[in-house]
Parts: structure tokens; C-alpha cells; sequence
């Protein structure tokens, strides 16, 4: 509904009365100074970024996170960690079979989950809201880690641009954040890692 009203606000009220700022701000300059471009580009630029003075940065800065912090890294491989712990094998760790969810942490914008399957090995999810100053960009972190020696089996980390109202500050779909590895790599890899412990090698219920 919010983001409703803020379009109809944009495009039946501010942009009509951008392009009568610019045209007024246009042949004052040219009357007065006999420059009005640039009376027309100086009104432009304020109508500009009274509204989208945040997207310049907010791009940026998605796109610098994602290349130096966001990715998606596997330390052991699903097949080497069963082979190292065969005693599982057999298990269901399907959400079918039930699993336990524990909140460690959980503040506004921050939260930290913890979602155990059997008693070997959990997935942590880490989730901010408030990464940048203007609080659109959000960060997801997800591990998998082995619960006995504290290993990290693999993980990624993702940024998103999430605005309830600032449409030009969302993503285009599909919103894979970083890139699609950075989204779902840390799920693929522990789907496999299940079907391994069930000792399922063609199973897609998970």
C-alpha cells in the first residue's frame, strides 16, 4: 500500500511539478542571464536528489560489499565430511523428520539461528537490516558447521537492497543479491550433504 502511494506521489504530483521547476528555472536563466540550460540543469539536479539522493550511493556500496565480503566458499565437501564420519549414514535429517531451531541472538535487525539436524552438524543464519546508513541494504550469512569441532563445512554471505517504498532502490528480479552461488550455494551444498547422511544419491524432496 506504502509503495502504491509513493508511486502515485512520484508520478501524479513530484514529476509534473519537476519538469514545471525546470522549465521555469529554464527561461528565468535565459531571461536574466541568457544561460537557461543552466538554470534548467541546476533545477534538474535539486529535484533530482531532493528524492534520489540515495541511490548513487546505495548502488555503489551493494556493489562494493558483494565484491570484497559477499560470496560462496566450501571448506569440506559433503563427500568428505561423510567419509569422515560414517557413523551417521542412515540418519534423516529431512525437515520431514523434524529439526530443532535455536535463537541465539534476536534484536531488532540483528538475529542469529541455529537450525540442528540430528546432533552432528547445524546451519547458522546470521541476518542484519541496518548494514548502510540509509538501512536498505540487508546482509543473510550462512554456515554450515560441523557442531563437534566447530568447523565451518561451507558458508556464504549475501547482500540484498530490500526498500518497502523506494522502488528505484530495489533490485531488478530475479534479486539473487550478490549472485546466485552467494543466494542458494549454501543450501545446494547441504541438500547433497543430506542426502548423503540418508544415503539417497538421486533425491529431490529436500
Amino acid at each position: 500500500m506504502i509503495a502504491a502511494l509513493y508511486f502515485i506521489f512520484f508520478f501524479l504530483i513530484y514529476f509534473p511539478l519537476s519538469i514545471w521547476i525546470i522549465r521555469k528555472s529554464y527561461r528565468f536563466a535565459k531571461a536574466r542571464y541568457q544561460r537557461g540550460w543552466a538554470g534548467g540543469v541546476i533545477a534538474a539536479l535539486i529535484m533530482y536528489n531532493l528524492v534520489f539522493w540515495d541511490w548513487i550511493p546505495v548502488v555503489l556500496m551493494h556493489k562494493y560489499l558483494c565484491e570484497t565480503e559477499g560470496g560462496f566458499w566450501i571448506y569440506k565437501t559433503p563427500e568428505q565430511w561423510v567419509k569422515e564420519h560414517p557413523e551417521v549414514v542412515g540418519q534423516d535429517w529431512s525437515t520431514a523428520s523434524g529439526y530443532r531451531v535455536e535463537n541465539v541472538r534476536k534484536d531488532f535487525g540483528n538475529t542469529l539461528q541455529r537450525y540442528w539436524f540430528g546432533s552432528s552438524v547445524y546451519e547458522e543464519v546470521v541476518q542484519r537490516t541496518d548494514v548502510d546508513f540509509t538501512k536498505t541494504i540487508g546482509k543473510t550469512e550462512n554456515k554450515v558447521i560441523d557442531a563437534k569441532t566447530g568447523q565451518i563445512l561451507f558458508r556464504s554471505t549475501n547482500f540484498f537492497r530490500v526498500s518497502e517504498y523506494k522502488f528505484w532502490l530495489a533490485e531488478p528480479s530475479p534479486r539473487y543479491g550478490c549472485s546466485e552461488s552467494a543466494l542458494n550455494g549454501v543450501t545446494k551444498e547441504f541438500s547433497r550433504l543430506k542426502q548423503l547422511v540418508k544415503g539417497v544419491k538421486n533425491d529431490n524432496q529436500f
